[in-house]
């Protein structure tokens, strides 16, 4: 009978332990990933980008715009309840980008030149 006993136990204990995850649950953060954009009504135009969000290892966000005027490093980073800001150059003259990101949708404006240039995005999706 004792052994018996002994023998459900184990097994009971094996079932509860085997039944939980060690699996560590990461969730994925909304802004980090590619975005693209559609700058409206620059000096040449409507211009579409591709804005490029990433987080060092230090928790930072980080960023890089690419589009026909070249790649741009965005400088000053910040996200803070769903709202960007954040700096870069491009032909030597210096642009902010602020805006806000509302599930898969970013709206906001690139400001420089004494201008204010809508910005509009979208994120991509990978499958």
């Amino acid at each position: 009978m004792k052994k018996t006993h002994l023998l459900l136990s184990f097994i009971a204990l094996f079932l509860v332990t085997s039944c939980g995850s060690t699996k560590k649950v990461v969730k994925a953060d909304p802004y980090v990933g590619e975005w693209n954009l559609v700058i409206s009504g620059t000096p040449q135009g409507d211009v579409s980008a591709t804005m490029t969000i990433s987080k060092n290892e230090a928790g930072e966000y980080t960023g890089i715009v690419n589009s026909d005027m070249g790649a741009m490093n965005l400088n000053n980073v910040k996200i803070v309840d769903s709202k960007l800001s954040a700096t870069f150059v491009t032909q030597d003259i210096d642009f902010g980008l602020t805006g806000t990101f509302e599930n898969m949708l970013f709206k906001g404006y690139v400001s420089g030149m004494g201008e204010d240039f809508k910005t509009d995005g979208k994120k991509v999706v990978s499958q």
